[in-house]
């Protein structure tokens, strides 16, 4: 019975996801604009015309820079080490208040009232989506600088095994999670950007090979984590929770798992039929299919519509899960089995 409802409520997602697309083409907030057209149409004009990296590979080089400092910060967060520990919580907290102080900085500077023409009507909202995220990032980033000061007052040695144990999960799985986390919730705010940098900026394209190479890193870990949890099973989950507590917090993984393929495939997809190529890094996607401009709208709103808002209620829900178990109901293990 339980997994034919989180069967149910999955696909009742699913059919959203497919239904909002179709809004783009009826009049309202979600209506290509005139630019939009024009953007579309200068697109399908240049179909191909992709070979404009920077120099010297510098942006698929930043784009490893941060995969490596992130896969640090994910190591070091279970690290057995307790002074590791602390450098791998600094290290998620100096990322994550940078982002929101980078969109401080992008804010006084006057960078979000010189953006790229709208594609849709919606797309007006973008600047003042930034400014939110910048004041979710920069409290994320404090609150994650006091989590630093506490990891100080430890000094246990973690003592962990690389697969997964009845009660916690495993060095390798925290890893990948962590790396995951960290990559996915970057991801959000850099890909609300792309939209509104003006078509003449000199970093325009670096970013977006920077973006698509992230998106294709997150897309690739999925799977990894899908066969290493048949290899290594996922603890369950704690038997004082109740039945519809249970029930929650598996659709909110599974839901969790269709954002996390659905952002990097939709994307894919979108600037395909747009005639660009996706980036992994140094090299780059070739087009499996025809550019199609009646294709590029509702896979861009899939992209950059349907699955945010998506992702901002399965992720408030998943921390607030957390949160709840933690504080609430007094479960100490709580956090204790993903991160130490």
């Amino acid at each position: 019975m339980f997994r034919l409802g989180r069967f149910i409520a999955v696909l009742s997602v699913l059919a959203t996801l497919v239904f909002l697309p179709s809004l783009a083409m009826a009049e309202g907030p979600l209506t290509p604009t005139e630019a939009g057209n024009e953007l579309t149409a200068k697109l399908l004009a240049n179909a191909g015309d992709n070979d404009h990296r920077m120099a010297y590979q510098a942006d698929s080089i930043a784009g490893v820079v941060l995969l490596v400092l992130i896969l640090v910060t994910a190591a070091w967060l279970n690290h057995a080490s307790p002074s590791r520990r602390i450098v791998g919580t600094f290290l998620a907290a100096a990322m994550t208040l940078g982002i929101g102080l980078i969109i401080g900085w992008l804010h006084v500077i006057g960078a979000f009232d010189n953006v790229r023409p709208p594609a849709f009507s919606v797309d007006e909202l973008k600047p003042g989506h930034m400014r939110l995220l910048g004041v979710a990032f920069t409290i994320g980033g404090v609150f994650l600088l006091l989590v630093t000061y506490w990891q100080t007052k430890r000094d246990d040695v973690l003592a962990l095994d690389a697969t997964n144990e009845q009660t916690r999960y495993g060095r390798a799985t925290r890893v990948l999670h962590w790396t995951t986390a960290i990559l996915f919730v970057g991801l959000i705010p850099m890909g609300v950007f792309t939209s509104m940098i003006p078509e003449d900026a000199w970093y325009r394209q670096g970013y977006y090979v920077v973006h698509k190479s992230l998106g294709l890193t997150v897309l690739l870990l999925v799977f990894i984590r899908l066969v290493w949890h048949r290899v290594s099973p996922t603890p369950p989950l704690d038997t004082s929770l109740k039945t519809w507590e249970r029930r929650s917090a598996h659709t909110a993984h599974v839901l969790l798992y269709v954002l996390m393929i659905g952002f990097p495939i939709s994307g894919f997809v979108m600037s395909t039929f747009g005639g660009k190529y996706s980036h992994f890094f140094f090299w780059d996607t070739p087009l499996f299919w025809a550019p199609n401009a009646d294709l590029i709208i509702p896979w861009g709103v899939l992209h950059k519509l349907a699955l945010p808002v998506l992702f901002y209620a399965v992720f408030a829900a998943h921390i607030a899960g957390a949160l709840k178990h933690q504080f609430v109901d007094k479960h100490g293990d709580a956090f204790k089995r993903m991160v130490t």
